[in-house]
């Protein structure tokens, strides 16, 4: 049997590398032998992260115009790139013509990706924001997800959407790429009410499910007793972004990100004058590394060198080596959907400065919502009432995570057991094709 595995990852975010890794070890679990391929920005950091063979989403990737010898710091160039260099010297070479060349690009990558997916058993689209347009419009993540629905129902293969999020979502391209391709699916569950509703406003009608976030199927028992060593005081974790960073975000705003900034140099302040150490680490590195370095400058008009230094580390690389740093934390601060999902998993009291509805749905559904403030809207004043509630309910928040993981994890674990089976994996046959036949079994 030979699966595949959609998401849009490959430039760092760890949190879509921990629902790949969640999904790689339960379908594995489940389906002994099962080969394991995926579909990622960047085949090279997938394959490298994952250990399975990766093609990409897109007709361009990092590094496809490389030959070997420029990868062994060479200066040869491939014979596509020499003439791409040789147009744009010619007053011609204009944007219809590159427009052109795109879309034969394109056209070819369609092609490779029909002839992969007919080597496939089945499709499975996972992750967080995968049905959104926060960083492209609908030309990026819903044309994706869509052309990759429409490929393999035209190879007849199986076509599965796993735990996926939903939103922002307001063009109308947007929604009906969407709504097409939930509508090819054998199969198609969502990680919380809001994205299922959000779906069915674009006009999907047919049955959907409900399930938690597939990274809760994670075992991070023996992460839960790590502490930070040489620290006799509390230490809290705090995850900046590049929120409106115009380096980097979607939305770019200098004032609003200045504005952040400024209040977590106030929060890191009023921290280490009660005694707490802090630790600044990253969740995705690629769009975090510009916040971390001008928090730094920040910080220097109100802590000395000696103690900033011992502040920041190196960005994390690895699922692994992110989870053990945070279980070394005693409170965190993060505006990470999966920075909250990985504290829960460690049982360590997290308060989200959150940039989105799915961080707040998340928070709200698990009953943490005096926790959750809005990035742009929270003053200092009220992150030290949020914070100082967390440390007091520190003891019933831990056993609070213990519930939510329990349940969450049980749920997985049942509707893993529901679809990962072979007999929901195979091609479908001439006659459940003509009866329009779904997966076998409800979950």
């Amino acid at each position: 049997m030979k699966i595949g595995l959609l998401d849009h990852m490959g430039y760092g975010n760890l949190g879509d590398a921990a629902t790949q890794d969640a999904l790689v070890a339960n379908i594995r679990s489940r389906l002994p032998g099962v080969e394991i391929v995926a579909f990622s920005l960047n085949p090279e950091d997938t394959q490298a992260r994952h250990g399975v063979f990766c093609y990409s989403i897109n007709h361009w990737y990092p590094g496809l115009n490389k030959s070997p010898r420029e990868d062994e710091g060479g200066v040869s160039k491939s014979r596509g790139l020499r003439i791409k260099e040789a147009l744009k010297e010619i007053p011609i070479f204009s944007e219809t013509v590159r427009r052109a060349l795109n879309l034969s690009r394109e056209a070819a990558h369609l092609a490779r990706s029909l002839k992969v997916l007919k080597s496939l058993d089945c499709l499975i689209i996972a992750g967080g924001g995968q049905l959104g347009e926060l960083w492209r419009g609908p030309w990026s993540h819903p044309y994706n997800v869509f052309k990759f629905c429409l490929l393999a129902k035209l190879a007849d293969r199986k076509l599965l959407f796993v735990n996926v999020g939903a939103g922002p979502l307001e063009s109308t391209l947007g929604k009906a790429f969407i709504k097409w391709s939930i509508d090819l699916a054998d199969y198609a569950s969502f990680r919380d009410v809001e994205s299922k509703a959000l779906v069915e406003r674009a006009g999907v009608k047919r049955q959907t499910f409900v399930f938690p976030d597939s990274v809760y199927a994670l075992d991070l028992s023996t992460c839960k007793t790590a502490k930070m060593q040489d620290s006799p005081h509390p230490t809290v974790g705090i995850n900046p972004i590049g929120f409106c960073d115009p380096c980097i975000w979607p939305k770019k705003d200098a004032a609003a990100y200045s504005q952040y900034l400024g209040k977590l140099a106030e929060i890191s302040s009023w921290l280490v004058s009660r005694n707490y150490e802090l630790r600044f680490f990253s969740a995705e590195a690629s769009v975090d590394v510009h916040a971390l370095e001008d928090l730094k400058l920040r910080l220097r008009a109100s802590l000395s060198p000696a103690v900033i230094d011992k502040m920041f580390f190196p960005p994390c690389n690895s699922v692994q080596d992110l989870v053990t740093e945070m279980a070394g934390f005693d409170f965190i601060v993060t505006s990470k959907f999966h920075g909250v999902v990985f504290s829960h998993l460690l049982e360590r009291p997290v308060l989200a400065l959150s940039y989105g509805k799915k961080i707040d749905n998340l928070m709200r559904t698990t009953g943490q919502s005096q926790y959750c403030l809005s990035i742009q809207g929270f003053d200092v004043e009220c992150f030290k009432t949020a914070f100082t509630a967390l440390v007091e309910q520190s003891n019933s928040l831990k056993s609070s995570y213990r519930q939510i993981t329990t349940s969450y994890s049980k749920a997985l674990k049942a509707q893993f057991d529901e679809i990962f089976v072979a007999k929901n994996m195979r091609p479908r046959t001439s006659r459940s094709m003509r009866d329009g036949a779904v997966l076998d079994g409800s979950v």
